[in-house]
């Protein structure tokens, strides 16, 4: 079989068993390798013995169309100029393919190498000290109302809460945050959030006023964080979340009404905290990551 690097060992195998009485036309079939070359393996075997049978270069000894060191090199000193290939093409009188083969194979296909971006990853020293709140548009089915996901994502343990609300207004914000505090069995110390409309008034026309949402924070003794602008990333905890949420949830159940939706839901977040793996968390799971906590605290 063309292409495939047969080991030494084996090729002189087949050689000893067709020195021993096996034919190349039996041997051929057997193997899947070609008898010609067999007998080319055979022929060099006997007249240089295993050496014969080393792996040999399948570089053609001459190329006529090859590109000589007199067209390389203007080729590369015309690139230290910024040209691109087709100009470089057009200026010598080559192909442009050419020219990008040469580019390549000396890596200046790219006349500026891209910088590699530095994300600063950060993980918090306990649970509550932050989390992640965002929300999400729902599927809408036909003769139904538009619903909301609210999500909140604890920074340290990803253990997540979730809840499905009709409407996305600054009073349903700051109704899920008071029930987020009732249900986690810790006390929150901030919550971050995008400058969503529903969360803060910072790029409005009045952003001197607190919406119901940072009313809501301050009564409750929680400092409110906000994202850049533009960059999701900084509240990535409950956007992955969300991702997750959409791929092995609603993906794999695919809900038909809204009952149902809630129900599966509820069902995901309980199997989302206790029986979930987390890869960010070394294969624990949220709630078995929170345990660990106050485990260590209370020693």
């Amino acid at each position: 079989m063309r292409g495939v690097a047969y080991s030494v060992a084996g090729r002189e195998l087949l050689m000893r068993m067709h020195q021993r009485g096996r034919s190349l036309a039996v041997l051929s079939p057997e193997t899947g390798i070609a008898r010609p070359v067999l007998s080319r393996w055979w022929t060099r075997y006997q007249q240089q013995g295993r050496a014969g049978l080393e792996p040999r270069s399948r570089r053609p000894t001459h190329s006529p169309a090859r590109l000589t060191h007199d067209i390389r090199a203007p080729i590369l000193e015309l690139r230290k100029r910024s040209w691109s290939p087709a100009r470089i093409a057009l200026a010598l009188g080559i192909g442009h393919s050419s020219v990008h083969c040469v580019l390549l194979c000396h890596g200046r296909n790219r006349l500026r190498v891209p910088e590699r971006k530095i994300f600063r990853r950060y993980d918090k020293s306990r649970p509550g000290e932050l989390v992640h709140l965002d929300l999400k548009y729902l599927y809408r089915w036909k003769n139904t109302q538009r619903e909301y996901a609210f999500a909140a994502v604890d920074d340290f343990s990803r253990e997540a809460f979730a809840q499905i609300r009709p409407e996305r207004r600054c009073r349903d914000a700051a109704a899920f945050l008071e029930l987020l505090v009732a249900e986690l069995p810790y006390r929150i110390e901030a919550v971050m959030t995008d400058n969503d409309l529903i969360f803060t008034m910072r790029y409005a026309f009045h952003a001197q006023r607190q919406t119901r949402f940072q009313q809501a924070c301050r009564s409750l003794g929680i400092a409110h964080w906000r994202a850049r602008p533009r960059h999701p990333q900084t509240n990535g905890r409950v956007e992955r979340f969300f991702r997750t949420l959409d791929d092995e949830c609603f993906a794999v159940h695919r809900p038909r009404s809204c009952k149902t939706r809630m129900r599966v839901l509820h069902e995901f977040l309980r199997y989302y905290n206790h029986e979930r793996p987390h890869l960010s968390l070394h294969g624990l799971t949220p709630i078995e990551r929170r345990q660990a906590y106050f485990q260590q605290a209370q020693l």
